[in-house]
């Protein structure tokens, strides 16, 4: 039997109704896998192994709990300021950043 493939996103199974094949995917990495393949089984093909985000000199990043009690990342970065929250997606400002400014300060 081969090694199990290393993957970065967490795998998941699909049977392909018009072939009736059964495939352990992750990403763009399809594995054709027996019928009776479960999640349990799963690592005999993949193995998930969690990307490690390599760390950039200059950069500082904060949990910061929201109001709803929620935690949001809050990243500064080259004069860049980032948040992981909703509002930064819309509006590329927030709340979390501003309250993360003023204990920087």
């Amino acid at each position: 039997m081969k090694e199990p493939v290393k993957v970065t996103i967490p795998p998941a199974l699909a049977t392909m109704a018009h072939t009736g094949k059964r495939y352990a995917i992750s990403g763009n990495e399809w594995i054709e896998v027996p019928l009776d393949t479960t999640r349990e089984s799963l690592d005999q093909y993949m193995v998930y192994e969690a990307y490690e985000k390599p760390e950039i000199k200059g950069e500082e990043s904060w949990e910061v709990k929201g109001s709803t009690g929620k935690t949001y990342t809050v990243t500064h970065r080259n004069e860049s300021w980032l948040c992981t929250c909703t509002g930064f997606t819309y509006r590329r400002k927030c709340k979390h950043i501003e309250e993360q400014k003023t204990k920087s300060s």
